[in-house]
């Protein structure tokens, strides 16, 4: 039975010391609290990181006033959602397309990261970038499942198609298989939970996070005229001259009603700050919205023998898993976590 993702009253209460948070009152008459105090936070990472600097990518869900906006174009129309018609099957299948897709655009191998060559540069555009952290109380109390997809998109009414589908997508990748063999991933829906993780994939309590951004726009770079030629390569995670990988966890805003992150770990890894300078000899110019610097951090999979040999990505180097890194782009948003 198909059921109608309707608009939801939200009241806002700015509270002082740096506290916001904004109820709304959700599927079946709950209500929720978004959760957004400052000092709560400073208190908890002072307790596990003392004297080490929050990342920005993580203080900009605590600055948002209501974690509930939306963007005017998403604001026109109400839609009925019919979520019986979105089923298991059909996320796989989109789960497999996006994985096939980014292959094909988002996907480097190492080699592409010398300095004078020139790389056709596709970073995927940022998702939520201020939605709010719910309490961790809150947030631990809604099961991350497809099966409760109705109860969580009522969330943030008022809801479009392509927000159902981003809530979807992201819950199916929650509950989805793990893609590559040896990988470690969780949904993280408070900053407890995100540092939680972070201590036990890489099994040390000793940890750096920082924000992954640097320059890179909003939107993302997303097309083949955008040619950039590669100016500068530098090691941020690799040890000694012959750059040795390590551990890293990389945690990936997701589109979602309030702020979840979806962090994996697919270990060794090699991450570089790579300079991209736009290519303004080249054959196809890149567009002038675009920035004419872009420095962005790349996260290197160093053993990819697990990895899918049905990929693009393989066929595109004539090489099979285990024969090449594979290394992508991190996108604005995204915080990376490092033993210290």
């Amino acid at each position: 039975m198909g059921v109608l993702l309707f608009f939801v009253p939200l009241l806002v209460a700015v509270a002082g010391g740096g506290q916001c948070a904004a109820s709304t009152t959700g599927a079946k008459g709950t209500t929720v609290l978004y959760y957004a105090s400052t000092s709560e936070l400073n208190a908890y990472w002072q307790s596990v990181l003392p004297n080490r600097p929050i990342p920005l990518d993580i203080l900009a869900h605590f600055s948002a006033p209501s974690g509930n906006e939306r963007k005017d174009h998403e604001k026109e129309h109400y839609w009925s959602i019919y979520s019986d018609q979105l089923t298991n099957r059909d996320a796989t299948i989109f789960h497999n397309w996006a994985h096939r897709v980014a292959s094909e655009k988002l996907l480097y191998p190492e080699s592409a990261f010398t300095t004078g060559s020139n790389i056709n540069l596709y970073i995927d555009r940022a998702a939520a970038l201020h939605n709010a952290f719910l309490h961790r109380d809150v947030a631990d109390s809604i099961p991350m499942s497809t099966e409760n997809f109705t109860d969580i998109a009522t969330m943030s009414s008022p809801v479009s198609v392509s927000m159902a589908r981003d809530v979807w997508s992201t819950l199916s990748s929650c509950e989805h298989r793990r893609e590559v063999v040896g990988e470690q991933k969780a949904c993280a829906t408070s900053v407890e939970s995100m540092h939680k993780f972070a201590v036990s994939a890489l099994g040390t309590s000793g940890l750096h996070a920082f924000s992954t951004s640097l320059d890179v726009p909003e939107e993302g770079i997303g097309s083949p005229s955008h040619i950039y030629k590669v100016a500068a390569v530098r090691a941020v995670t690799a040890h000694g001259a012959n750059k040795e990988a390590s551990n890293t966890v990389t945690c990936h805003s997701m589109s979602f009603p309030f702020a979840l992150f979806y962090c994996h770990a697919v270990n060794p890894t090699r991450t570089y700050e790579v300079t991209l300078q736009k290519d303004e000899d080249g054959l196809v110019p890149a567009m002038p919205r675009m920035p004419t610097v872009v420095r962005a951090l790349a996260v290197c999979h160093v053993n990819t023998s697990g990895f899918d040999p049905t990929l693009n990505y393989w066929v595109k180097l004539g090489l099979k898993p285990g024969e090449a890194s594979v290394c992508h782009f991190l996108t604005r948003g995204d915080v990376l976590w490092t033993p210290a």
